[in-house]
Order: C-alpha cells, then sequence, then structure tokens
C-alpha cells in the first residue's frame, strides 16, 4: 500500500524526511509546506537535488489543508525553542481535527505521553478524536538511543544494576542559529542558560520524560531524578557554521540525568555536544552512543552514525527518519496518541 504523505518543514531534519519520501516506492509526497517565501512555488525535487516531483512548496497552510493525504510529517522546530509546545501544537491539533494523521520529530514530549501536561494531553486526545487520527511522536532526539534502545536490550537481562547511556555529538556544521544559542554555544559561561531553565524543571524536561519510559518499560517507578550540566570554553577562535565561537565562550557542553530508584541511581542519560574536539577530549568525542548495562549480564553498546548528505549531521538525518520510518505503522494504527510502547514493532529505511 502507498500511503500519501504532506511534508511539514524543509530545514536541517525536513530536508532529510523530504528526501526519503520522495525516494520511497510506498509514500508519495502530495504535499509541502514551508517557511521561507524565497521556496513557495519551487518543485520539491529541486529543494533536496532530485528530479522534478510536481509537487510544487507552499507557505499557504489553508490551501495545504485542502490537499487528500494520509499523513503529514510535521519537522517544524519544536522543543528546542524556549516554549515546548507553542505553533507546533497548534498546528499539530489542526491537522489531527482535519483527519490528518501525523507524525513529528518537532514535540519530544511525545516520547511518552503519560508525561505531557494534563491540558496538554487532553487538547490532543480531543483532536484525534475529532479527526479520528493518530499522532506519534518519535521522541528524545533522535528518539532510540535514550529510550528503545536500553528498554529492547533490557530483554535479554535477568538483572540490571544501572543502565548509563551517553550521547555524543559534534554541533560544529548545525545551521540553526537559534538552537545554537538555545543550547549556549558562543556565550560566556556564566549568560542565562535556557537548558538550565528547561531541565530544571522536570514538567518541561524531555530528558525526563524519556527516563521515566524506560522505568515503566522495565517495570520500576523512578524515585527522584538529579539534573547537572558542565561547559567548557574556547582558548583560541573557533569557526563553526553560525559563526566565529571566540576565547572564553562555551563550545562544549555536557549535561547528565541521574533517576534515582531504591535508593541509588539506576538510570543516566549523559549528553556530551560541542564544536570543537580539542578542548576537554577526556569528556567524549565523535558522533556516538554508548548504552552500558551493569548487571547479569553486563552490556555494553556503541552506535555510531556517519552521513555525507547535506550538513553532513547523522543526528539530522536520524531524527529525520524516526517519523518518516513510522508512518505506516501509524496510519495503521487506531486513532488517538501513540508511544514507541503502544505501536508494533516496525522497521525502516530503502534498501538500493
Amino acid at each position: 500500500m502507498t500511503y500519501r504523505v504532506i511534508q511539514w518543514a524543509t530545514g536541517n531534519v525536513g530536508k532529510h524526511a523530504l528526501r526519503a519520501i520522495i525516494e520511497r516506492d510506498d509514500l508519495e509526497l502530495v504535499g509541502l509546506r514551508v517557511y521561507d517565501p524565497a521556496k513557495e512555488g519551487v518543485d520539491a525535487g529541486e529543494l533536496v537535488g532530485l528530479p522534478p516531483t510536481g509537487v510544487l512548496a507552499t507557505t499557504d497552510v489553508d490551501q495545504l489543508l485542502k490537499t487528500e493525504a494520509d499523513c503529514v510529517n510535521y519537522n517544524a522546530l519544536g522543543t528546542t525553542t524556549a516554549d515546548p509546545f507553542g505553533a507546533p501544537l497548534d498546528d499539530i491539533c489542526r491537522l489531527l481535527e482535519a483527519g490528518y494523521n501525523v507524525t513529528t520529530s518537532a514535540i519530544d514530549h511525545l516520547v511518552h505521553p503519560p508525561f505531557l501536561p494534563p491540558e496538554v494531553r487532553e487538547r490532543i486526545d480531543r483532536a484525534c478524536a475529532a479527526g479520528q487520527s493518530t499522532l506519534f511522536g518519535s521522541g528524545v532526539n533522535p528518539g532510540f538511543t535514550m529510550d528503545l534502545v536500553p528498554i529492547t536490550f533490557s530483554r535479554i537481562s535477568r538483572t540490571i544494576d544501572s543502565i548509563h547511556v551517553i550521547e555524543s555529538l559534534s554541533m560544529a556544521e548545525y545551521t540553526a542559529e537559534s538552537v545554537m544559542r538555545f543550547m549556549g554555544f558562543g556565550q560566556p559561561p556564566d549568560a542565562f542558560s535556557y537548558l538550565d531553565q528547561m531541565h530544571s524543571d522536570r514538567s518541561r524536561s524531555v530528558f525526563y520524560g524519556s527516563l521515566l519510559q524506560v522505568a515503566a518499560a522495565i517495570g520500576f517507578e523512578i524515585e527522584d531524578v538529579t539534573y547537572t550540566r558542565d561547559s567548557a570554553v574556547a582558548v583560541e577562535p573557533v569557526d563553526i557554521a553560525i559563526g566565529r565561537v571566540n576565547p572564553g565562550e562555551v563550545v562544549v557542553q555536557r549535561i547528565r540525568f541521574t533517576g534515582i530508584a531504591h535508593g541509588r541511581p539506576v538510570l543516566t542519560s549523559e549528553f556530551v555536544w560541542r564544536v570543537t574536539d580539542t578542548v576537554v577530549p577526556e569528556w567524549i568525542t565523535g558522533d556516538r552512543w554508548i548504552i552500558n548495562i551493569t548487571g547479569d549480564p553486563t552490556l555494553r553498546l556503541e552506535c555510531q552514525a556517519a552521513t555525507q548528505t547535506d550538513a553532513k549531521r547523522p543526528t539530522s538525518l536520524t531524527v529525520a527518519m524516526a517519523p518518516v520510518n513510522a508512518i505506516p505503522s501509524v496510519c495503521r494504527a487506531t486513532p488517538g496518541i501513540k508511544s514507541p510502547l503502544d505501536l508494533p514493532v516496525w522497521g525502516g529505511g530503502r534498501l538500493t
């Protein structure tokens, strides 16, 4: 079966998603929402270096919603803004009420629906009921190492003492300046931190929601959670995609969330984001994820990612593909909000 898809947004993530939708045999691109007026009327294929598709980009949402489609793949910026819901939630609820299924990378809170604020969950539930539609959020970027990977490998465990997941990413080629400033890059280490503002408040921290999902799947409750952040600064100028970072400004961020259960640390999610490998390389470098499960058996897993497409940032690609690959499963699901634990196991990719 072929599913008709509208792609929403063509930024760092959306371009990868658009390319994948055009190339797949089981997905048919039928609409494209863009924000840049310069892209208005441009063929979708041209935006990603592919042959013409006949689908023209539009900024006119009212006109776009006249398009018959099975799913909208929504990749606008969401959680990585001061307001974790805002316009993306408004857009998504409008789409759901109109009868479109929605897959999205925009609201990381969706990785574990019980974590959503009650008023947000109720609004989404009403929208799904009105449109008899389904919503799936792929979760914490990129939505597998902080939730599905430890859950999956826990299936072969007899006992678990602790789970420690480390994400190491280079942000040097990331072109969204608002996101980079949100993360504190290129600012003095004592500047106001949106990261601290978000993650010190458990109700807003998507990474806390991810810990809750892992705990729920394994079958225990988190009693408490701690959050810490460490920064390292440049000692010489560093040129990155958004401009120059000067000496004394932040070039590496390390944040850590630890879930406490049975009176001890059990779940730890650690993130090291950097724009240069020359500063505190001992914190970890490279684009990779490491999962350590201590118990019986003790497991150590390492995943490295690389791509030569667009900005050559593997996380933009992985974030894009998590919701795209879920489209067939979401379109077959019953109405309502779904998490990765609610849908049957699905594969992804396209054999070339």
